[in-house]
């Protein structure tokens, strides 16, 4: 095997980056790379999409209760006498968040996923879009956004793999943590802050030397001791 061909895999590290969306979207951001960040609010409310869509995206923290049984009644009126109770299931209580900014987000393909029995893995987005695009140098990728919203004034910039909490779960959130539900986006999101509630565009440029757009929805990866494993990107 050429050495050159091999990449070397490395403990929470981020190797590809695929995303789906409108055609018209995922071409103009294979050939300008424009690059349309949207608000926190905008996010949270825009999408129909269950399968994409979280209304509580970015919380501060969340009390997951269970099962709990709501007394109600008219004011004045004795509650175990004249009130009438009500069962709810998986109950939380929500704190929202005060800070606002503009997020960018698409799927990853990181060293959990090629480590251990290097399972064949499908990834099922196709919900969100016909039409995909594939980074294979992420890295170069995000340096190139971040360089263009600083140019922008956008000093502040994070980018940072989701993880996700089980229903149960209670304790902060914030714009890393989504519910167990969105787990199958395996999301990598870039975060800048902003306090004015509007969109960022920015063009960062062609990303026809970093990126696919043709071909690219099932990956074969030959590992040095000859295992082979089978991506899907459906």
């Amino acid at each position: 095997m050429d050495e050159k061909n091999i990449i070397w895999l490395e403990e929470n590290s981020l190797y590809l980056l695929f995303r789906r969306g409108k055609p018209e979207h995922i071409k103009s951001l294979y050939e300008e790379g424009e690059v349309y960040l949207n608000t926190i609010d905008f996010i949270r409310k825009c999408d129909i999409n269950a399968e994409r869509s979280d209304p509580y995206d970015g919380i501060a923290q969340r009390l997951f209760l269970g099962n709990v049984e709501v007394k109600m009644c008219n004011v004045g009126k004795d509650i175990d006498k004249d009130g009438i109770s009500l069962n709810a299931v998986n109950c939380t209580l929500i704190e929202d968040s005060v800070q606002k900014g503009n997020i960018f987000c698409m799927s990853g393909i990181f060293s959990h996923h090629l480590s251990c029995d290097r399972k064949d893995i499908k990834f099922d987005t196709k919900s969100f879009g016909e039409s995909m695009i594939l980074i294979y140098n992420p890295k170069e990728f995000i340096s190139r956004i971040v360089s263009a919203l600083h140019k922008e004034g956008y000093k502040e910039t994070i980018f940072q793999r989701v993880s996700y909490y089980p229903n149960e779960f209670s304790g902060p959130v914030g714009l890393f943590r989504k519910h167990e539900r969105f787990s199958g986006q395996s999301e990598a999101r870039l975060f800048v802050p902003n306090s004015e509630d509007v969109p960022i565009k920015i063009k960062i440029g062609s990303l026809s030397d970093i990126a696919y757009i043709e071909g690219n929805t099932l990956l074969q990866l030959t590992y040095t001791d000859g295992k082979i494993q089978v991506i899907r990107l459906e």
